[in-house]
This record gives structure tokens, sequence and C-alpha cells, in this order.
């Protein structure tokens, strides 16, 4: 039976099966577009009368996460980054398996619901937590089946050095157990360099891809991005390497600055950039501060790098506020880069996607508004979520 389209729900179904999205417009433009969709792809794009009514975007991807600690901080606000360690090791001790799946599933589930079908999860493991989160956190992924497209990475704590036998024994049996990519923060170890030469050895080893929290802090001195960059070129690793927050290249000097970036450019690693978490920590002290923490976005992009924006932490000892809503994360990281591109910051949060083309298949979030600007001005909590062609129930 033909269903027609509304203000409210934009979806007409066919008596096939198949459908077509009446009054959306995409990023970037307000004219209205009918868009039909058939077998699970984008069949045609037109152009129609009227004022649109929502926005249709490609996937939203949240590409940094940690699912197993979210939701997990009750009234404590870390007074630093080293504070927020500090919190976060005391608490993940106390949980089981169960109780990190359960940290998980509520994380992708309150995604899921802001329009977010991809994920990449960081679950924490060392000598004290051993596979817990890990566990919990592919239990999660289970749960979600058919409704999310999620990663779970294995990601060495600050207390589970990769370069010592422990650490590469624990990441080659989380892989071994289900984990999709190995992580590591290169700066919270003794000698950060020898860490990098670890994991690039574990990625060859085990033909892995890799995300690290690499240089969250903003001592130039301390900087071990250019090692990796070198590291992630030497050993042939270009386009399996991602870079998660990169806080120090905003405090190098313009030429430093400027020859890392070529580097990563080079070398062919995505950036990550996380505005929410790196805002509220780093440069913490007394008194307002005076460097914003976050990572180079413009002049990456200038560069060629590819840069994502995602939500980091929610509700735990790093950001004790968020909601995993990559139009919030997209507000935001406007701000803070003064970043005015639609088409940077739709690509940012949709896994470097922008545009609807025929053919391409039919996973979409439509989101109730008239324009880009529209909805990252009010994030409006009306979404709907196609996947394959069908509305899905969140």
């Amino acid at each position: 039976m033909l269903t027609v389209a509304t203000v409210d729900n934009p979806v007409i179904e066919s008596n096939g099966g198949n459908s077509i999205l009446s009054n959306v417009a995409v990023a970037g433009s307000e004219q209205a577009l009918e868009v039909s969709i058939f077998d699970g792809s984008i069949a045609g794009i037109k152009e129609v009368a009227g004022p649109a009514e929502w926005v249709c975007l490609p996937p939203l991807v949240d590409k940094h996460v940690h699912a197993n600690r979210a939701f997990t901080l009750a009234g404590v606000k870390p007074a630093s980054f080293e504070d927020a360690i500090a919190l976060a090791m005391d608490l993940l001790e106390r949980f089981s398996a169960e109780q990190y799946c359960s940290h998980a599933r509520q994380l992708f589930q309150r995604a899921c619901s802001h329009g977010t079908t991809g994920i990449r999860t960081h679950a924490d493991m060392d000598s004290h937590t051993r596979f817990n989160a890990v566990q919990g956190t592919l239990d999660a992924k289970a749960s979600m089946a058919g409704k999310m497209d999620i990663e779970v990475v294995g990601f060495a704590s600050s207390r589970l050095d990769p370069a010592g036998a422990e650490g590469k024994s624990m990441i080659r049996e989380a892989l071994a157990r289900g984990a999709d990519l190995i992580g590591a923060a290169p700066a919270l170890y003794p000698e950060p360099k020898r860490s990098i030469d670890a994991v690039i050895e574990l990625a060859i080893e085990l033909d892995a891809a890799v995300d690290l929290h690499q240089d969250e802090h903003l001592l130039p001195e301390l900087a071990s991005t250019e090692y990796l960059a070198d590291a992630v070129s030497a050993n042939g690793c270009q386009e399996r390497v991602t870079l998660s927050h990169g806080c120090v290249l905003s405090a190098l000097e313009p030429q430093a600055r400027n020859r890392v970036i070529e580097k990563l450019a080079q070398a062919r690693i995505e950036v990550v950039a996380l505005p929410t978490t790196n805002l509220y920590l780093q440069d913490r002290r007394q008194g307002t501060p005076q460097r914003r923490g976050l990572t180079c976005v413009h002049e990456l992009l200038d560069a060629g790098v590819a840069v994502r924006f995602a939500s980091d932490n929610v509700c735990d000892a790093f950001y004790p506020y968020g909601d995993a809503d990559l139009l919030d994360t997209a507000c935001v990281a406007m701000l803070a880069a003064q970043l005015d591109s639609t088409a940077h910051l739709v690509a940012a949060v949709c896994d470097g996607k922008v545009e609807l083309a025929v053919n391409d298949s039919a996973d979409l979030v439509l989101v109730r508004g008239r324009s880009f600007d529209d909805i990252l001005s009010r994030r409006p909590a009306e979404r709907i979520i196609i996947r394959a062609g069908e509305p899905l129930e969140v």
C-alpha cells in the first residue's frame, strides 16, 4: 500500500518495498529534492518545488569513542589530564565484562538515536583489568548487529606498554578475540618512540590497522608525531594508521608544524580531532586557558590530510558531559577551529562522504531542518535513519 509523505515523515513507501524521500535537501543547499530508492540503492535524485523540510546526510560515523567508559562518572570532575587518567584507572578496575557491556551498549544506543550508524570504540586493557572491557565491548557490538557498524580497538591503556612482552601478548590476544584495530597512547609510556615501533611491528605482523592516541599534550619537546609519520612511511603502512588528538601540533613553531603536517600527508595518516575532551582538559589550570588544545585543523586540511571529528568521551573521567551526538561535536569543532566550510564539516562526521550519488547504497540519515546551517544551529531531535533503503527502528 502506498503511503504519502508528510512534513513529519518524508518517506513515501511503494507496494514493491521501494521508497522515495520527498522534500529533502543535501548539505550546502536549500533546494528541495526527491530521492528515489530501489533495491537498497539510490536510483534517482531530482529537484522539486517547495521548501525542504529535512536535510539528508551520508551516514554519521563517530571515529573515536570510549564506549566501555561511558556514563561512569558520578559528580566528580577532573582537575587536569593527569587527574583524569588517575580517576579512570580507579573507576575501570571496578567493572566486570558484563558492566562494561552495559556501558558500551548504552553509548551505542544513545549514538544511534542521534543518527550515528558507524562507530570506532577503544576498549581498555591492561594487566589489572585484562580483557574485561574488550569482551564487554564485543558483546555490546553483537547486540547492535544490523543497526550499527562498529569497530573495536584493542587499546593498551597507560599501564600496558606495547613495547613490553605483556603488552605485545595482550594486543595479539585482543585481536584473536575479535578486536579490529590496535590502539595505544605512546606519550604515556616511558619511551614513546620505542612503543611506536612496537605498534608498527605488531600491525605488520597481524595485518591490522592502528589508531593511536598521539601527543595528547601541549609540550613540543615531548612530541613524537614526526617520528610516527616517518615510521609509517618507512614501513609501508600508509593508509593503515589513524592519529587521534594530535594536540601538540598547535604548540609547535610554524616551520616545525608545517614539516610534520607534510609528513602526515605523505604517510596518508588520518587525523581524528576530539574537540570536546581536548578543549575541556588541555591547558587546564587556574584561570582562563590560553591554548585551545585542538589540533591544527585548517593546516591539516590544506595539506590534504583526512580530518575527522569524533565524540571521544561521554560522561566519564575525561569529559563529564556529552551525549554522543555528532551534530553537537561538529558545532563545537566549528566554533573551536573557526571552520565554516559545510563540506569539511560534513566530511568530518560522515567519514569523508559529503554528497549523495545515484547507485550509492541508500544508507542515510535525515535531520529535521531546511539546511545544514539550520540543523547545526538547532541540533533537532527529529532524525530518521535509512539503512539499505529501509527506515531503521531505533
